[in-house]
């Protein structure tokens, strides 16, 4: 857990280039995201093939299989250099950030060649999701520039497949221990105070449950009750 009156530590998104079927080891090949997606979606697709022997009249119908097994992600990130971060000056071209993705998984290998090779495959993780697949589409759009026409923001849409059925998950990681909070009943003659103290907390902590509840009056809590914050 994080010491008291810290903001939480939150796991970053990461993309890590492949070798073969080994993640490359290198901390410093591995591509951070700036802000964690809202969301991701993956899609598992199979084509199935009917065995051309069946399905005649007067026999069961043709059998089908699997012929082949896809599976797809689809994530949106966010760059942003209109505000300085670790290893980046506000201000700066949002697409030195950006290139290096579009240049390490979208760039063929040695493009000018009569067959460009196909540029490194990709394992997408944050905590314990993990996709690993060939980046498929590169979609980036900037959004706010700076008066000299430098973009400052870019939203890129990230589409990886690979040609085969896949859930992963990093067994590995596993959810920190956090407090959590417990519940007192309220009422018009309950304060913040008394609710703290009715749950067993000291009185004096009732800015936590007002701000917890986001209580107008804390002299007054909802009927329903009201929730007291996590104590270690």
């Amino acid at each position: 857990m994080s010491p008291a009156g810290a903001p939480p530590s939150f796991a970053k998104a990461v993309l890590i280039p492949m070798n073969g079927d080994q993640v490359e080891t290198d901390p410093a090949k591995h591509i951070p995201v700036q802000f964690n997606p809202s969301t991701l979606r993956v899609t598992l697709a199979n084509t199935l093939h009917a065995d051309s022997g069946g399905g005649r009249r007067g026999r069961r119908p043709a059998a089908q299989y699997v012929e082949k097994s896809e599976s797809s992600l689809a994530v949106e990130l966010v760059f942003d250099t209109s505000v300085a971060q670790p290893g980046t000056p506000a201000n700066s071209d949002v697409r030195a950030l950006t290139g290096r993705i579009a240049e390490t998984f979208m760039k063929p290998v040695d493009p000018d060649s009569a067959r460009p090779g196909a540029p490194k495959r990709c394992r997408f993780q944050w905590g314990s999701f993990k996709f690993t697949g060939m980046l498929a589409s590169y979609g980036e759009t900037l959004d706010f520039f700076a008066p000299e026409g430098i973009p400052l923001r870019a939203t890129l849409a990230l589409t990886f497949k690979e040609d085969r059925y896949q859930f992963d998950r990093d067994e590995s990681v596993r959810a920190a221990a956090r407090a959590q909070p417990a519940f007192a009943p309220g009422g018009s003659d309950v304060s913040a105070d008394r609710a703290t103290q009715a749950a067993g907390g000291d009185p004096r902590d009732w800015r936590g449950v007002a701000d917890l509840n986001a209580l107008e009056n804390p002299r007054f809590t909802p009927a329903g009750g009201v929730r007291i914050p996590g104590r270690d």
